[in-house]
């Protein structure tokens, strides 16, 4: 009994953390536009993010969240094929900080 107590509590904290980040991306989103231009997103592109770490500090709070979209970039004349690409960014709520973290072409994976 005492072992399911302290996975549901585990599984309550997770969820208390994952909200609170999902709230922050809205501020970033909605509230802080200006930062939305280091990582090229728009407002219309919240719906389109997956979040994939959050790390949170000894208070509970979150420091930073790693999300991703997919893009579609337009085709390059020399190489005309569409591709999707997963960007990663880092955003850090506290010091207000957004940054690219990474990025995979999923296309060119998929094909190797």
């Amino acid at each position: 009994m005492l072992r399911w107590l302290e996975t549901w509590r585990r599984w309550r904290q997770s969820a208390r953390l994952r909200r609170c980040a999902q709230h922050r991306l809205d501020e970033l989103f909605f509230v802080h536009r200006e930062l939305l231009a280091a990582g090229r997103l728009e407002p219309h592109h919240r719906s389109r993010i997956s979040i994939l770490e959050i790390d949170s500090g000894p208070d509970g709070s979150v420091e930073r969240i790693l999300f991703g979209i997919i893009r579609h970039p337009r085709p390059h004349p020399l190489a005309p094929r569409g591709d999707e690409v997963l960007e990663l960014l880092d955003y850090f709520p506290d010091q207000r900080r957004l940054s690219m973290a990474g990025s995979r072409n999923l296309t060119r994976r998929g094909k190797s």
